[in-house]
């Protein structure tokens, strides 16, 4: 079970234990109500038995009978304390001399019993009410009548008049005796009520502690903007796709702290958030986060604003807002990356890891500017994406395509270089190295696309049989055991095609053990295969690699060869002075980006045996070049 909904299950618990005692509570008193109405039921059957043993007695002018007549009043008074039980209080008989009192006739008590004739006063009009229309009545007597619960009034009727009524008072003790029947019940729902004030105070107190404790993990307590586990959260609980989210950093942060102070870099932060939210609030938003020292989000619904206005008009206030600490007024500079936020993007994460890799190229060209993410460059965050791309390994959308290598004199092609993809299949597009290749390079995964790609290599050689093919590998795959492994185990499986391919060496830094690069070239070279150097003449690849390491191709730069348009006399100098000098080492030139006939035709005229570009032949599927 999640953290965050144990707070939910407990509360459920609770109020279905709750609506369980409240069930059991009723359930109990409406048993104990129904056996009490069980019991008057039953004492009005009695008293109505002892009516007609009283009329059966006395057949007529009961009051009459009685008068004068000791013995009789004797007689019936002891009949009257023998229907008494534990049950019952008083039984006794009465006569209405007038509407405002009634007279003793009988009376059933042993001590304390009423002389005949002795006055009774009512506290009740059902007495009369009784007397009249002759019919049963029950009185639920107050607690001012002694030990008294209920009591039944029964008209005593001869010759269809009321000439007496029988009182017959059932006691609190016989009350209580019913009751007791369901104590267990009742006490076992004291316990529960108990428990369960208990229980609501106790969650009262977490509550009131996780709602400080939450106070603050929300607020971020130096800027007072939202903190970064409350973003978290609230792309928890609402979609991506409805807002813009922006990146904002203060450039050099550090440099106001260490300059005049932690307190006055706190300040700078709270009046920083205070400036966007005076600027969001236009819009009845205040969603700002704080996710590090001097770095914030900021999110707002699309239909609020567009993206550009937003990015603009924040960039612009928070740019011209001055502060005055230490008796000194000054500017903070800052960067700030933003996008809408795209339809298909589910993890929040996938969005900030993109803002933050677009603010880092705004601080590498020079900071304080802005940067919005165009439509274009939302496919960067899907396909820069690792779990997208494991997932296209995994299927193996891998494409290769071809760019024909040719002979420059007589533009006839004389090897491919095989250049890879991934493919989108739901937009039916390649997916440039440039997205994913970095992601990826060093892991497992990078090994399992180069199987990949070999496997498609190797089929394309024995497909057809005639051509050559020429593949990347990356100078850190040479250090590489795994990767050289893998290499040393396709190209012993298909030795045959080996001696058709050549490896490209691209490489972004230097090399320092030349013994480990040319052991590498060897095991490659054991199979047959050529090794070229990609990019000769930028970055690393200069002249030493001629000396220290034994090449079959050098393939020219393209920053060199766009010279040629620019600057041709010098350029040509230079292309022709590394063909004389890789002639010289038994090594072939290629030059590539041969991008118009002007360049094409200058490669003629400095006699470079292989030509590349897209004046030439663009990367395409194999058979478009040889079917």
């Amino acid at each position: 079970m999640k953290y965050k909904y144990i707070n939910k299950y407990v509360l459920s618990v609770l109020i279905l234990l709750v609506g369980f005692v409240l069930y059991l509570q009723y359930s109990v008193s409406l048993s104990t109500q129904e056996l009490k109405e069980q019991e008057i039921d039953k004492t009005k059957a009695y008293a109505s038995k002892i009516v007609h043993y009283i009329k059966r007695r006395v057949p007529s002018d009961l009051d009459k009978s009685l008068s004068g007549n000791e013995a009789l009043q004797e007689e019936l008074n002891r009949v009257l304390h023998a229907f008494m039980t534990d049950k019952y209080k008083y039984i006794f008989v009465l006569d209405r001399v007038n509407d405002n009192y009634y007279r003793f006739l009988l009376d059933g008590s042993i001590d304390f019993k009423a002389d005949f004739h002795s006055i009774f006063i009512p506290k009740s009009s059902l007495y009369d009410e009784v007397y009249d229309k002759k019919t049963i009545q029950v009185i639920r007597q107050k607690d001012s009548v002694e030990n008294v619960w209920i009591s039944i009034l029964v008209p005593i009727v001869y010759q269809n008049k009321s000439e007496a009524l029988l009182v017959l008072d059932l006691s609190k003790n016989y009350c209580e005796y019913l009751e007791s029947f369901n104590s267990p019940l009742v006490d076992l729902i004291d316990l529960m009520q108990f428990f369960l004030v208990v229980s609501i105070l106790i969650l009262a107190t977490l509550l009131y502690r996780y709602y400080i404790f939450r106070k603050k993990f929300l607020k971020d307590t130096i800027s007072s903007a939202y903190s970064r586990e409350y973003l978290d959260e609230f792309f928890s609980k609402n979609s991506l796709n409805q807002y813009h989210a922006l990146l904002i950093d203060i450039d050099e942060f550090r440099v106001i702290n260490s300059k005049y102070g932690y307190s006055a870099g706190n300040r700078v932060l709270e009046e920083f958030v205070s400036a966007i939210r005076l600027f969001l609030s236009e819009y009845h938003c205040d969603l700002v986060f704080r996710i590090g020292g001097g770095e914030f989000v900021v999110v707002i619904k699309k239909d609020l604003i567009s993206i550009d206005e937003i990015t603009k008009g924040l960039f612009i206030r928070l740019k011209e807002k001055r502060y005055f600490i230490n008796d000194e007024i000054f500017q903070i500079k800052l960067s700030m990356s933003a996008m809408e936020i795209p339809n298909d993007v589910v993890s929040w994460y996938k969005v900030l890891r993109f803002l933050d890799e677009k603010l880092l190229d705004i601080k590498k060209k020079g900071k304080n500017n802005f940067a919005i993410i165009d439509k274009t460059s939302k496919n960067d965050l899907k396909y820069s994406d690792i779990d997208y791309i494991k997932d296209r390994l995994e299927n193996e959308d891998v494409k290769c395509i071809y760019q024909p290598i040719f002979y420059t004199k007589e533009r006839k092609i004389a090897k491919f270089e095989t250049l890879v993809r991934l493919y989108d299949v739901d937009d039916d597009r390649d997916i440039s190295p440039y997205f994913f290749m970095g992601k990826i390079r060093g892991t497992s995964q990078y090994l399992k696309l180069s199987r990949i790609v070999f496997k498609e290599i190797f089929k394309t050689l024995e497909s057809y049989p005639d051509i050559e093919l020429s593949v990347n590998l990356n100078l850190d795959d040479l250090y590489n055991q795994e990767m050289l492994e893998m290499l040393d185990s396709v190209l012993s499986k298909h030795h045959e095609y080996a001696h058709r391919l050549t490896f490209e060496i691209l490489e972004d830094q230097e090399i320092f053990d030349y013994n480990v690069v040319n052991e590498a070239f060897n095991r490659l070279r054991y199979f047959g295969s050529k090794i070229a150097i990609d990019d000769f003449g930028s970055g690393y690849a200069n002249y030493i690699y001629l000396i220290k390491l034994n090449v079959d191709f050098i393939k020219i730069d393209a920053t060199i060869v766009k010279e040629l348009l620019s600057n041709p006399q010098k350029s040509k100098e230079v292309i022709k002075s590394i063909k004389d000098l890789a002639n010289r080492l038994d090594a072939k030139v290629i030059v590539e980006h041969v991008s118009t006939k002007e360049i094409y035709q200058m490669m003629i005229d400095l006699d470079i045996e292989y030509s590349q570009g897209f004046y030439l032949g663009e990367p395409k599927n194999i058979r478009e070049y040889l079917d």
